[in-house]
Protein backbone atom coordinates (compact mmCIF):
# COMPACT_ATOMS: atom_id res chain seq x y z
CA UNK A 1 0.00 0.00 0.00
CA UNK A 2 2.71 2.56 0.62
CA UNK A 3 4.69 2.12 -2.08
CA UNK A 4 1.37 2.15 -4.69
CA UNK A 5 0.90 5.64 -2.70
CA UNK A 6 3.99 7.02 -3.17
CA UNK A 7 4.26 6.22 -6.44
CA UNK A 8 7.28 5.97 -9.13
CA UNK A 9 9.36 7.18 -5.81
CA UNK A 10 12.37 4.93 -5.85
CA UNK A 11 14.35 7.34 -3.69
CA UNK A 12 11.88 7.52 -0.85
CA UNK A 13 13.20 4.63 1.08
CA UNK A 14 16.58 3.89 2.41
CA UNK A 15 19.29 7.49 1.61
CA UNK A 16 21.95 7.23 -0.25
CA UNK A 17 25.06 6.48 1.64
CA UNK A 18 27.04 8.92 3.32
CA UNK A 19 30.65 7.25 2.02
CA UNK A 20 32.44 9.44 0.60
CA UNK A 21 33.85 9.10 -2.86
CA UNK A 22 36.97 10.93 -2.62
CA UNK A 23 40.27 8.78 -2.98
CA UNK A 24 40.73 6.42 -0.22
CA UNK A 25 44.47 6.73 -0.45
CA UNK A 26 45.80 10.48 -1.53
CA UNK A 27 49.36 9.81 -1.65
CA UNK A 28 51.28 9.56 -4.79
CA UNK A 29 51.19 8.18 -7.36
CA UNK A 30 46.97 7.70 -7.46
CA UNK A 31 46.00 4.50 -8.00
CA UNK A 32 44.43 3.05 -11.14
CA UNK A 33 41.27 2.81 -9.51
CA UNK A 34 41.60 6.62 -8.01
CA UNK A 35 42.76 7.63 -11.70
CA UNK A 36 39.46 6.35 -13.01
CA UNK A 37 37.12 7.60 -9.76
CA UNK A 38 39.11 10.92 -10.63
CA UNK A 39 38.50 11.17 -13.90
CA UNK A 40 34.93 10.14 -14.18
CA UNK A 41 34.99 6.42 -15.19
CA UNK A 42 33.03 4.88 -12.14
CA UNK A 43 32.14 1.79 -14.00
CA UNK A 44 36.17 1.16 -14.29
CA UNK A 45 36.77 2.44 -10.64
CA UNK A 46 33.87 0.24 -9.75
CA UNK A 47 35.92 -2.65 -10.82
CA UNK A 48 39.00 -2.04 -9.79
CA UNK A 49 38.47 -1.04 -6.17
CA UNK A 50 36.49 -4.27 -6.32
CA UNK A 51 39.61 -6.03 -7.40
CA UNK A 52 41.68 -4.37 -4.85
CA UNK A 53 38.69 -5.35 -2.20
CA UNK A 54 38.46 -8.93 -3.11
CA UNK A 55 42.29 -9.60 -2.55
CA UNK A 56 41.57 -9.05 1.39
CA UNK A 57 37.96 -7.23 2.03
CA UNK A 58 39.55 -6.79 5.62
CA UNK A 59 42.35 -5.26 4.89
CA UNK A 60 41.04 -3.22 2.15
CA UNK A 61 38.03 -2.29 3.66
CA UNK A 62 37.84 1.40 2.48
CA UNK A 63 38.52 0.06 -1.01
CA UNK A 64 35.71 -2.03 -0.68
CA UNK A 65 33.65 0.72 0.63
CA UNK A 66 34.32 3.07 -2.54
CA UNK A 67 33.67 -0.21 -4.47
CA UNK A 68 30.53 -0.66 -2.75
CA UNK A 69 29.05 3.18 -3.35
CA UNK A 70 30.21 3.26 -7.01
CA UNK A 71 28.34 0.37 -7.83
CA UNK A 72 25.20 1.83 -6.04
CA UNK A 73 25.47 5.01 -7.48
CA UNK A 74 25.58 2.78 -10.98
CA UNK A 75 22.42 0.64 -9.66
CA UNK A 76 24.31 -2.82 -10.07
CA UNK A 77 23.14 -3.68 -6.75
CA UNK A 78 24.47 -7.28 -6.57
CA UNK A 79 27.44 -6.15 -7.05
CA UNK A 80 27.86 -4.17 -4.32
CA UNK A 81 26.14 -6.73 -1.58
CA UNK A 82 29.33 -8.90 -3.23
CA UNK A 83 31.72 -6.64 -2.45
CA UNK A 84 30.33 -5.28 1.35
CA UNK A 85 29.11 -8.65 2.51
CA UNK A 86 32.80 -9.30 3.93
CA UNK A 87 33.03 -5.90 5.92
CA UNK A 88 28.93 -5.64 6.75
CA UNK A 89 28.83 -6.56 10.67
CA UNK A 90 26.03 -4.33 12.81
CA UNK A 91 27.73 -5.65 16.13
CA UNK A 92 31.37 -4.35 14.39
CA UNK A 93 32.98 -0.67 14.30
CA UNK A 94 32.28 2.58 12.47
CA UNK A 95 33.93 0.58 8.91
CA UNK A 96 31.64 -2.48 9.14
CA UNK A 97 28.84 -0.15 10.22
CA UNK A 98 28.81 1.52 7.40
CA UNK A 99 29.04 -1.12 4.81
CA UNK A 100 25.98 -2.71 7.07
CA UNK A 101 23.95 0.73 5.55
CA UNK A 102 25.43 0.58 2.19
CA UNK A 103 24.27 -3.56 2.29
CA UNK A 104 20.78 -2.73 3.58
CA UNK A 105 20.19 0.23 0.76
CA UNK A 106 21.44 -2.44 -1.60
CA UNK A 107 18.51 -4.61 -0.17
CA UNK A 108 16.30 -2.51 -0.04
CA UNK A 109 16.66 -1.61 -3.63
CA UNK A 110 16.07 -4.84 -4.91
CA UNK A 111 13.25 -4.99 -2.54
CA UNK A 112 14.23 -7.19 -0.13
CA UNK A 113 13.35 -5.44 3.08
CA UNK A 114 13.75 -8.34 5.69
CA UNK A 115 17.45 -8.62 5.04
CA UNK A 116 17.61 -4.65 5.25
CA UNK A 117 15.92 -5.08 8.40
CA UNK A 118 18.20 -7.73 9.66
CA UNK A 119 21.20 -5.52 9.24
CA UNK A 120 19.76 -2.30 10.62
CA UNK A 121 18.12 -3.56 13.71
CA UNK A 122 20.93 -4.85 15.72
CA UNK A 123 22.44 -1.11 15.08
CA UNK A 124 19.49 0.67 16.23
CA UNK A 125 19.63 -0.98 19.55
CA UNK A 126 23.04 -0.54 20.72
CA UNK A 127 22.61 2.12 22.76
CA UNK A 128 26.53 2.88 23.18
CA UNK A 129 26.80 4.15 19.45
CA UNK A 130 26.94 8.02 19.22
CA UNK A 131 24.00 9.24 18.15
CA UNK A 132 24.60 9.79 14.37
CA UNK A 133 24.72 5.62 13.99
CA UNK A 134 21.99 4.81 16.34
CA UNK A 135 19.78 7.56 15.66
CA UNK A 136 20.53 6.98 11.58
CA UNK A 137 19.89 3.46 11.76
CA UNK A 138 16.60 3.71 13.33
CA UNK A 139 15.43 6.12 10.91
CA UNK A 140 16.61 3.59 8.11
CA UNK A 141 14.72 0.45 9.58
CA UNK A 142 11.78 2.68 10.53
CA UNK A 143 11.87 3.26 6.83
CA UNK A 144 11.43 -0.75 6.24
CA UNK A 145 9.13 -0.96 8.67
CA UNK A 146 6.81 1.42 6.92
CA UNK A 147 7.31 -0.45 3.72
CA UNK A 148 6.34 -3.74 5.15
CA UNK A 149 3.19 -2.41 6.63
CA UNK A 150 4.01 -2.46 9.94
CA UNK A 151 3.12 1.87 10.50
CA UNK A 152 2.56 2.11 13.94
CA UNK A 153 6.03 0.50 15.00
CA UNK A 154 7.29 2.56 12.46
CA UNK A 155 5.41 6.13 13.52
CA UNK A 156 7.24 5.36 16.98
CA UNK A 157 10.66 4.98 15.92
CA UNK A 158 10.25 7.91 14.13
CA UNK A 159 9.11 10.27 16.64
CA UNK A 160 11.57 8.44 19.06
CA UNK A 161 14.39 9.97 16.60
CA UNK A 162 12.94 13.13 15.83
CA UNK A 163 12.66 13.54 19.72
CA UNK A 164 15.69 12.58 20.48
CA UNK A 165 18.17 13.87 17.45
CA UNK A 166 19.14 17.52 17.64
CA UNK A 167 17.90 19.66 14.68
CA UNK A 168 20.39 19.88 12.13
CA UNK A 169 20.79 20.11 8.15
CA UNK A 170 21.98 16.66 8.70
CA UNK A 171 20.75 14.15 5.93
CA UNK A 172 19.02 11.39 8.76
CA UNK A 173 17.71 14.61 10.65
CA UNK A 174 15.49 15.55 7.42
CA UNK A 175 14.26 12.52 6.22
CA UNK A 176 13.23 11.65 9.47
CA UNK A 177 10.92 14.49 9.38
CA UNK A 178 9.86 13.68 5.58
CA UNK A 179 8.55 10.33 6.26
CA UNK A 180 6.82 11.52 9.74
CA UNK A 181 5.15 14.17 7.33
CA UNK A 182 4.33 11.02 4.39
CA UNK A 183 2.73 8.85 6.71
CA UNK A 184 0.90 12.31 7.78
CA UNK A 185 0.05 12.77 4.17
CA UNK A 186 -1.05 8.77 4.05
CA UNK A 187 -3.23 9.49 6.67
CA UNK A 188 -4.63 12.29 4.84
CA UNK A 189 -5.01 10.31 1.27
CA UNK A 190 -6.66 7.05 2.86
CA UNK A 191 -9.69 9.55 4.95
CA UNK A 192 -12.60 8.56 3.22
CA UNK A 193 -16.08 10.01 2.96
CA UNK A 194 -19.45 8.49 4.19
CA UNK A 195 -21.47 6.88 0.84
CA UNK A 196 -24.66 8.54 0.09
CA UNK A 197 -25.18 10.47 3.31
CA UNK A 198 -26.64 14.00 4.22
CA UNK A 199 -25.05 17.21 3.28
CA UNK A 200 -24.00 17.50 7.11
CA UNK A 201 -22.35 14.55 7.39
CA UNK A 202 -20.46 15.04 3.92
CA UNK A 203 -19.37 18.40 6.14
CA UNK A 204 -17.61 16.70 8.63
CA UNK A 205 -15.96 14.51 6.75
CA UNK A 206 -14.75 17.17 4.13
CA UNK A 207 -13.52 19.01 7.31
CA UNK A 208 -11.43 16.14 8.79
CA UNK A 209 -9.69 15.45 5.60
CA UNK A 210 -8.73 19.46 5.92
CA UNK A 211 -7.46 18.95 9.29
CA UNK A 212 -5.25 15.57 8.30
CA UNK A 213 -4.35 17.63 5.09
CA UNK A 214 -3.33 20.73 7.08
CA UNK A 215 -1.28 18.29 9.55
CA UNK A 216 0.80 16.62 6.78
CA UNK A 217 1.78 20.12 5.06
CA UNK A 218 2.89 21.25 8.72
CA UNK A 219 5.29 18.41 8.79
CA UNK A 220 6.21 18.49 5.00
CA UNK A 221 6.98 22.68 6.10
CA UNK A 222 9.05 21.87 9.36
CA UNK A 223 11.07 18.98 6.88
CA UNK A 224 11.41 22.13 4.31
CA UNK A 225 12.99 24.12 7.71
CA UNK A 226 15.81 21.66 8.31
CA UNK A 227 17.30 23.11 5.33
CA UNK A 228 18.75 19.91 3.39
CA UNK A 229 18.24 21.02 -0.01
CA UNK A 230 17.38 17.23 -1.01
CA UNK A 231 14.44 16.42 1.41
CA UNK A 232 13.52 19.96 1.38
CA UNK A 233 12.52 19.62 -2.60
CA UNK A 234 10.99 16.53 -2.08
CA UNK A 235 8.75 17.96 0.97
CA UNK A 236 7.91 21.18 -1.37
CA UNK A 237 6.63 18.58 -4.50
CA UNK A 238 4.68 15.97 -2.03
CA UNK A 239 2.96 19.88 -0.54
CA UNK A 240 1.77 20.15 -3.88
CA UNK A 241 0.21 16.56 -4.33
CA UNK A 242 -1.54 17.32 -1.03
CA UNK A 243 -3.79 19.73 -2.31
CA UNK A 244 -4.37 17.61 -6.00
CA UNK A 245 -5.20 14.90 -4.28
CA UNK A 246 -7.62 16.74 -2.08
CA UNK A 247 -9.08 18.03 -5.27
CA UNK A 248 -9.37 14.65 -7.09
CA UNK A 249 -10.75 13.13 -4.14
CA UNK A 250 -13.22 15.79 -3.55
CA UNK A 251 -14.51 15.86 -7.02
CA UNK A 252 -15.44 12.03 -7.26
CA UNK A 253 -16.60 11.89 -3.36
CA UNK A 254 -19.85 10.29 -3.10
CA UNK A 255 -22.92 12.79 -4.12
CA UNK A 256 -25.23 13.93 -0.85
CA UNK A 257 -28.58 12.36 -0.53
CA UNK A 258 -29.86 15.95 -1.02
CA UNK A 259 -28.97 15.62 -4.88
CA UNK A 260 -31.60 14.75 -7.10
CA UNK A 261 -30.31 12.51 -10.13
CA UNK A 262 -30.75 15.08 -12.42
CA UNK A 263 -28.59 17.81 -10.53
CA UNK A 264 -25.47 15.55 -10.49
CA UNK A 265 -23.99 17.21 -13.84
CA UNK A 266 -24.47 20.81 -12.88
CA UNK A 267 -23.52 19.54 -8.80
CA UNK A 268 -20.25 18.34 -10.74
CA UNK A 269 -19.45 21.11 -12.78
CA UNK A 270 -20.31 23.63 -9.92
CA UNK A 271 -17.47 21.52 -7.33
CA UNK A 272 -15.27 21.31 -10.14
CA UNK A 273 -15.38 25.33 -10.68
CA UNK A 274 -15.59 25.96 -6.56
CA UNK A 275 -12.43 23.43 -6.19
CA UNK A 276 -10.26 24.72 -9.39
CA UNK A 277 -8.61 26.81 -6.57
CA UNK A 278 -7.24 23.62 -5.30
CA UNK A 279 -5.25 23.25 -8.13
CA UNK A 280 -4.20 26.44 -8.33
CA UNK A 281 -2.06 25.99 -4.61
CA UNK A 282 -0.83 22.62 -6.41
CA UNK A 283 0.62 24.62 -9.26
CA UNK A 284 2.33 27.29 -6.69
CA UNK A 285 3.80 25.05 -4.48
CA UNK A 286 5.29 23.07 -7.65
CA UNK A 287 6.43 26.43 -9.20
CA UNK A 288 7.83 27.45 -5.62
CA UNK A 289 9.63 24.22 -5.19
CA UNK A 290 10.69 24.21 -8.84
CA UNK A 291 12.09 27.58 -8.45
CA UNK A 292 14.39 26.63 -5.32
CA UNK A 293 15.22 23.59 -7.19
CA UNK A 294 17.29 25.75 -9.82
CA UNK A 295 18.35 28.28 -7.03
CA UNK A 296 20.51 25.83 -5.41
CA UNK A 297 21.38 23.94 -8.77
CA UNK A 298 19.21 20.77 -7.33
CA UNK A 299 18.88 18.42 -10.43
CA UNK A 300 18.24 15.22 -8.52
CA UNK A 301 14.74 13.01 -8.68
CA UNK A 302 12.49 15.15 -6.96
CA UNK A 303 13.49 18.14 -8.64
CA UNK A 304 13.08 16.69 -11.75
CA UNK A 305 9.35 15.11 -10.88
CA UNK A 306 8.56 18.68 -9.51
CA UNK A 307 8.91 19.90 -13.29
CA UNK A 308 6.81 16.71 -14.56
CA UNK A 309 4.31 17.75 -11.88
CA UNK A 310 4.31 21.42 -12.99
CA UNK A 311 4.04 20.49 -16.63
CA UNK A 312 1.09 18.00 -16.60
CA UNK A 313 -1.03 20.17 -14.16
CA UNK A 314 -0.41 23.21 -16.39
CA UNK A 315 -1.45 21.42 -19.50
CA UNK A 316 -4.68 20.21 -17.63
CA UNK A 317 -5.41 23.74 -16.54
CA UNK A 318 -5.35 24.87 -20.12
CA UNK A 319 -7.29 21.90 -21.33
CA UNK A 320 -10.32 22.34 -18.32
CA UNK A 321 -11.62 26.00 -18.48
CA UNK A 322 -13.43 26.70 -15.19
CA UNK A 323 -16.70 26.13 -16.40
CA UNK A 324 -15.66 22.85 -17.84
CA UNK A 325 -15.43 19.82 -15.29
CA UNK A 326 -12.53 17.46 -16.67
Amino acid sequence: MHKLLLGSFTCLGLACATTSLSPSNANPPPSPAQTALETGDFLKAASLFSQTCQQNPRQYAADCLQAGTLWIELQHFEEAMRVLRPIANPHGEETNLEACFLLALSHYERGQLEAAVALLQPISQRHELDNRWRLRAQTEYAICLLELGERDKAQHLLETVAATALPTADEFWAKTKFFLAEMAFLRFAESSFCNRCSVNLMKKDVEKKVQLLLEAQELFLQTIQTQNNYWAIAAGMRMGELYETLYHQLLSSPLPLEIKPEEHDSYRKEMHKLLRSLLGKALQNYEDTLHTAERIGTTGFFAKRTREKLLHLTQQLLESPEDTAP
